[in-house]
């Protein structure tokens, strides 16, 4: 959760980037993602595998709510990150977060070490919006890579830019949990279709946390 934008619209012509890096969870965003955990652990179907964004407030999120009792793969994978509005969007390198998350749950294997959208190859850390055609294109590619996983039921610890274009207009709050089918998908690896979320309220085949 980011503090300093919930209290002042990113969005408002005189605001001003504060230039905070691959923010934290705040307190205030702890405490929602430990209420959360309860929701998480009954998932039912339980999740096979937990796909999570690499920015750090993303692993605290996945930390807290589904940690303390999910013991299946934990996969880390930059398609699921949030689209750079600000510098709060700009990650850590793969070697500084295996550093803050040492315990192994996680696995880093798909992140290079820059992994969020450059506005200048020369300087990782300049910060520019990810220009909207490439964010979608990147959006599809992650729905493209969830259809072709084999696992039947999987949860995502995301954002609300990502999982807004990955439904196709989920205006999730933070710590929510919503379920989907996503339809047009196989689970062998093969889709005849390109694949599409559908939310469901019963049986859910995925889930989705913000």
């Amino acid at each position: 959760m980011n503090e300093y934008l919930s209290k002042h619209r990113w969005d408002a012509p005189d605001f001003k980037d504060p230039g905070m890096y691959d923010t934290v969870l705040t307190e205030r965003g702890k405490r929602g993602a430990r209420d959360a955990v309860y929701q998480a652990w009954g998932l039912n179907p339980a999740p096979e595998v937990l796909v999570v964004s690499p920015l750090t407030r993303a692993l605290q999120t996945a930390e807290l709510a589904f940690l303390p009792h999910y013991k299946g793969p934990v996969v880390v994978e930059p398609l699921a990150r949030e689209r750079v509005w600000h510098a709060s969007d700009v990650g850590s390198p793969r070697a500084e977060l295996e550093r803050k998350f040492p315990d192994g749950r996680y696995d880093f294997s798909a992140l290079p070490d820059v992994w969020w959208h450059c506005a200048d190859p020369s300087d990782p850390r300049v910060v520019g919006l990810e220009p909207e055609d490439a964010f979608k294109e990147r959006v599809a590619e992650f729905r493209r890579w969830l259809a072709a996983r084999p696992e039947s039921s999987i949860a995502i610890v995301a954002h609300w830019g990502l999982l807004y274009e990955l439904t196709g207009g989920g205006d999730f709050a933070n710590c929510e949990l919503r379920t989907y089918e996503l339809v047009g998908a196989s689970g062998r690896g093969q889709q005849e279709e390109e694949p599409v979320m559908k939310e469901r309220v019963f049986n859910p085949l995925s889930a989705l946390f913000r």
